[in-house]
C-alpha cells in the first residue's frame, strides 16, 4: 500500500468498491479514509455501505462440504495468482484476479462474495486455513480451523455419501487420442 501513488490506491478502492467489497477491507487495503471510501460506495451503488466490522471469519462461514469446495477452488486461484508469500501478505491483485475468474467458473450459488473471498485470503495469512492435498483423489482443498466441518477432502466425502467408496487414488478418465506414457499400463 505504501508504495502506491495517491492515484492508485483511489483507483484501487474503487475496484474493490464496485466487487462490493466492505468498506472496511477497502480502508485495510489502500488507506483511503473511510468517509470518502462511503461516498464512492454511495455514488457507485446508489445506497448507503453496511457499516460495522466484517461480520464473518473466512472459514466460520464454511458450513457445508460445496461451501468448502467453492473456498477452496477460490483459495487455489489465490494462491496460484499471488506474486507474494500468501502466508506473510494479502496480495489484493491476485485477490482481486482469483475473484474475477472464479465468479466465471461458479455462476450459480453457492458463491463466494468478495468480503469472503478476501477473508479467505486473511486466513491463509494468518494460518487459520490452509490448502491441503487429498492423498486418495489428490485434490487440493481448503481447511479452516474455525469451520465446524472435519479437516478432510470435501470431494471424497461427497463422492462417498452418493454412495461411492474407493481405497485408492482416483485416476482420471483417459482422454481420447492421449496414449498412456512409457512404462504406464493401460487400463
Amino acid at each position: 500500500m505504501s508504495t502506491l501513488s495517491d492515484h492508485e490506491r483511489l483507483a484501487l478502492a474503487i475496484a474493490l468498491l464496485r466487487r462490493k467489497a466492505r468498506v472496511s477491507i477497502v480502508h485495510h487495503e489502500t488507506g483511503v479514509p473511510r468517509e470518502k471510501l462511503r461516498r464512492l460506495h454511495r455514488e457507485i451503488h446508489g445506497r448507503s455501505a453496511a457499516s460495522g466490522q466484517i461480520p464473518m471469519v473466512g472459514g466460520a462461514t464454511i458450513q457445508t462440504r460445496a461451501q468448502q469446495v467453492y473456498a477452496g477452488l477460490f483459495a487455489a486461484l489465490y494462491v496460484r495468482y499471488s506474486e507474494r508469500d500468501t502466508t506473510r501478505q494479502i496480495d489484493i491483485q491476485a485477490v482481486i484476479a482469483a475473484h474475477d475468474l472464479y465468479l466465471s467458473l461458479v455462476p450459480q450459488a453457492p458463491r463466494l462474495d468478495f468480503s469472503a473471498a478476501w477473508a479467505i485470503a486473511r486466513d491463509l495469512r494468518v494460518g487459520s486455513a490452509e490448502l491441503r492435498t487429498c492423498g486418495v483423489c489428490e485434490v487440493s482443498y481448503l481447511v479452516s480451523s474455525a469451520s465446524r466441518l472435519a479437516p478432510t477432502c470435501p470431494f471424497c466425502a461427497i463422492y462417498a455419501r452418493r454412495g461411492g467408496r474407493h481405497e485408492t487414488p482416483l485416476v482420471p478418465p483417459e482422454l481420447p487420442g492421449e496414449a498412456p506414457e512409457d512404462g504406464e499400463i493401460p487400463p
